[in-house]
């Protein structure tokens, strides 16, 4: 394979990776309406709003999976991106990355179960209210711990990927040190929730917004302007 073949293919894969950036929006979108169909009343108030919006439920929960997805195919993308720069740290951060979808499956697995276990809260059971909405319970706080360790394993995998995009100047420096930063800023966060749980909406937020608004900075990049696999090169030699 020409070098030429090798540098069309590597900046066909970084525009790809800036269009899969965007793609995150399935999972705040999902997020957003779990949330907002859940609410911060009782057990059963939960329940007959998730029942009466049983398919946009179920919905947000695909939106999930389609992030998960393409999660997967944004760090294949990365790789193939970065891995000119350092192919060890490029491998170690698609495999965090790959490490979050996984979990994050998960994660989407469980939110099926909650919304079996509202629905159930309508309907005739072996199981009694009180024992629903403690199973309910059980099933979220596991369903928070798997995401906030998700997150950490997206914050290490993003680290690795900004610091390449920092020492290769694919994009500019001040972006590459955004993305750096708030990657590190939100596994810090998220480490701090598993500590400190009764302020883990704080900390998550705090912790979520640099990199989230830095991601679809990047991909806008890469999406239009792409990247010059030779800008490595005249690095290395000093030309730059």
């Amino acid at each position: 394979m020409t070098a030429a073949v090798v540098d069309r293919s590597q900046k066909a894969y970084a525009r790809f990776a800036g269009m899969m950036y965007f793609f995150t929006v399935f999972d705040f979108t999902g997020v957003a309406i779990v949330s907002r169909l859940t609410g911060n009343g009782t057990f059963l108030e939960a329940a007959h709003s998730i029942a009466a919006a049983e398919t946009l439920y179920r919905i947000a929960l695909v939106c999930g999976v389609v992030g998960n997805l393409s999660t997967i195919l944004l760090a294949i993308a990365l790789y193939v991106t970065l891995k000119p720069v350092n192919v060890n740290l490029a491998m170690t951060a698609l495999l965090f990355r790959l490490a979050e979808s996984a979990i994050g499956a998960v994660v989407v697995a469980l939110g099926f179960a909650t919304l079996q276990i509202y629905l159930d809260a309508n309907s005739p059971t072996g199981f009694d209210r009180h024992q629903l909405g403690a199973l309910a319970d059980l099933v979220s706080h596991t369903s928070a711990a798997a995401t906030d360790i998700s997150v950490i394993s997206f914050s290490v995998g993003s680290t690795i990927f900004f610091y390449l995009f920092l020492r290769s100047a694919y994009i500019p420096r001040p972006l590459a040190t955004w993305g750096l930063l708030g990657s590190l800023l939100c596994m810090f966060a998220f480490v701090a929730s598993l500590l400190v749980p009764q302020s883990s909406d704080v900390l998550r937020g705090i912790g979520a917004l640099p990199i989230g608004v830095a991601e679809p900075v990047v991909g806008l990049w890469l999406l239009t302007r792409g990247v010059d696999p030779e800008r490595l090169q005249r690095l290395s030699y000093g030309h730059i």
